[in-house]
């Protein structure tokens, strides 16, 4: 039975490979600079949950990889006991997996993008508050899909026949919300990383965070 004050943190991310992962900042960064942002947005995600996680045995943090979870950049963030392979299928199938088998461990799970620039240890603050009272929490993204996707229940209709990877996403998931009639909460616009103007807006706020 799940314990009914623990939350699950699960960032989805691809393994890095040159050539492999964000793929739409290569014409402007090369293969090798669009690979270091994958890793320095992925880093910036994982160090986020941790600064939430830290403290707290009722919160937990699983990064779920594909296609391995073996690598060099992933030693230092999180040991292999807190990675996961990603199940196969598309990324509603994924979706479902995790959240299928999660929640028949936790009260509530958080779903994360690994390149979710903007996630504060604040942002997850709010999310794990609010799932104490609502079955589900969302933070869309500027680009209509969603950063982050709070649950204390699982329905398949949320992640089915989805135009992932659409401006219309977030729309989408709102439609099903309404339409199993949960109690749910949405948060504050977000935004992720995926064109050039993301990357160089997130690099102008880690030069900010490093400052004295």
């Amino acid at each position: 039975m799940p314990d009914l004050a623990a939350v699950s943190l699960n960032i989805l991310t691809r393994t890095p490979e040159a050539g492999k992962v964000k793929t739409r900042l290569i014409p402007a960064l090369g293969i090798h600079g669009a690979l270091r942002a994958h890793e320095q947005l992925l880093t910036h995600v994982v160090h986020t949950a941790q600064s939430w996680c830290q403290g707290s045995e009722n919160r937990s943090i699983t990064l779920w990889c594909t296609p391995s979870i073996h690598h060099p950049v992933f030693d230092p963030l999180l040991p292999p006991s807190q990675r996961r392979l990603q199940h196969s299928g598309d990324l509603g199938q994924r979706l479902a997996a995790i959240a299928t088998e999660q929640l028949q461990r936790y009260h509530g799970i958080i779903l994360l993008g690994g390149d979710s620039a903007s996630v504060t240890k604040d942002l997850l603050e709010q999310t794990q508050d609010a799932l104490a009272h609502h079955d589900a929490v969302m933070a869309p993204a500027e680009d209509g899909g969603y950063v982050l996707l709070g649950l204390t229940r699982f329905h398949p209709m949320l992640f089915q026949s989805i135009t992932w990877g659409s401006a219309s996403v977030a729309a989408e998931t709102r439609n099903r919300l309404t339409t199993l009639q949960w109690p749910w909460k949405e948060l504050a616009l977000q935004w992720d990383v995926d064109r050039l103007e993301d990357w160089q807006r997130f690099k102008n706020e880690e030069d900010l965070r490093s400052r004295p």
